[in-house]
């Protein structure tokens, strides 16, 4: 039987959203593939910048710059190795598109905060929770805290396929 393509897979985004409670879930080669889709779900492209973390895997950035946007770094919060949201917004311009946030180590973000950061701002949140899976804030899985969330089933994470990621969204663009 085939494990990448047809009824397993759709078997799989369909049990993923349901543990999730996400109404969208589709499946991708990784959750560098998953992020680099949601930017372009998302529109953006040539001199758009994103806000990330300065402490994460490089794909978060390298996906940025595949759109042909500008990654602008943040640096961590020493206590949780997330990204330090009080910096945040005076690295904000008129060119910012989004922020994307890591819940480092399944970590969460404070998502109150960078919400209304992006609500102020009118600017997309994009949530790389590869390591997040069965992460929550407040009652809310990981992944539905934003507009995007991506995630990942490398060895090393909390749950594994070999390989692959997963991208969920609420939103119905």
């Amino acid at each position: 039987p085939i494990l990448v393509h047809g009824p397993r897979s759709k078997e799989f985004e369909s049990n993923f959203a349901a543990y999730t409670k996400a109404p969208h879930a589709v499946s991708v080669s990784s959750c560098t593939a998953a992020l680099h889709l949601s930017f372009f779900y998302l529109g953006l492209g040539e001199g758009d910048e994103v806000v990330v973390p300065a402490q994460t895997h490089a794909a978060t950035a390298h996906v940025v710059e595949l759109c042909g946007s500008k990654p602008v770094f943040v640096d961590a919060e020493r206590e949780t190795g997330n990204i330090d949201i009080d910096q945040v917004e005076p690295l904000i311009t008129e060119r910012t598109r989004a922020i994307s946030i890591v819940h480092f180590l399944g970590m969460p973000v404070n998502m109150d905060r960078i919400n209304e950061i992006a609500k102020k701002y009118e600017l997309f949140v994009v949530e790389d929770a590869a390591m997040a899976i069965g992460t929550y804030y407040k009652g809310v899985h990981a992944g539905l805290l934003g507009d995007v969330g991506c995630f990942s089933f490398y060895p090393i994470k909390h749950m594994t396929t070999a390989e692959g990621g997963m991208l969920i969204t609420q939103n119905d663009k």
